[in-house]
């Protein structure tokens, strides 16, 4: 039985797509490359964000990553400004509490980054734990993870991972825990259906169709 939630933050507790999808195009502008819109965004979207970055030719080898990735990063914290939460985010936290479950962060996104927002949007009362990375390069989540589980020694059966990407699923697959999709976020429903996990329309499906078990 689930005891555990663990959320991904980007594109599943914020919905930050559509920012993101113009942050791109900007640097795709300004680096005189073609611009993408957000059916290719959603397919072409995935973690290492190198290679994302590579699909979507801003990119061409790994040599040009970190620059553009500060410059990624700096035109993102300029605009978050104009980051909103899903609308029912807050609805969901507060039916995992009724619940009687912890929950809490497990993102790509720096530390620093995740407590700010968390901050902003009256999220933190709700997270029992807020794990993230201590760069912007977001290389992956799966060691954190693994501590944490190791460190709380959790039961893997007992810990869901709730996420929006194929990488939150290999995530859960490697930490050896439960994950559901929310095909609401940064990849498409049929990018996620690749999956044999659950994938949902909206985050509310989850309490509906009575998936943390």
């Amino acid at each position: 039985m689930v005891q555990y939630v663990l959320w991904d933050f980007n594109g599943t507790l914020i919905n930050d797509v559509d920012i993101c999808l113009q942050n791109m195009n900007n640097l795709l502008e300004k680096h005189k490359k073609k611009p993408i819109d957000l059916t290719t965004y959603r397919d072409v979207f995935t973690f290492p964000v190198i290679e994302y970055y590579k699909r979507v030719g801003i990119i061409e080898n790994d040599d040009e990553f970190e620059p553009i990735a500060h410059e990624w990063m700096n035109g993102y914290y300029t605009m978050e400004k104009d980051l909103r939460i899903f609308d029912d985010t807050v609805e969901n936290l507060e039916r995992v509490r009724k619940q009687g479950l912890n929950q809490g962060v497990l993102s790509a996104s720096s530390i620093k980054q995740l407590r700010r927002l968390l901050d902003k949007f009256n999220l933190t009362q709700y997270m029992d734990h807020i794990l993230g990375l201590d760069d912007i390069f977001a290389k992956g989540k799966v060691e954190i993870g693994l501590e944490f589980i190791k460190q709380h020694h959790l039961s893997p059966d007992q810990v869901v991972l709730i996420g929006d990407t194929l990488h939150d699923y290999e995530v859960a697959t490697k930490m050896g825990i439960q994950c559901i999709l929310f095909a609401g976020g940064h990849q498409s429903y049929k990018i996620l259906s690749q999956t044999n996990g659950p994938v949902v329309e909206k985050i509310k499906d989850i309490f509906d169709k009575k998936l943390l078990r």
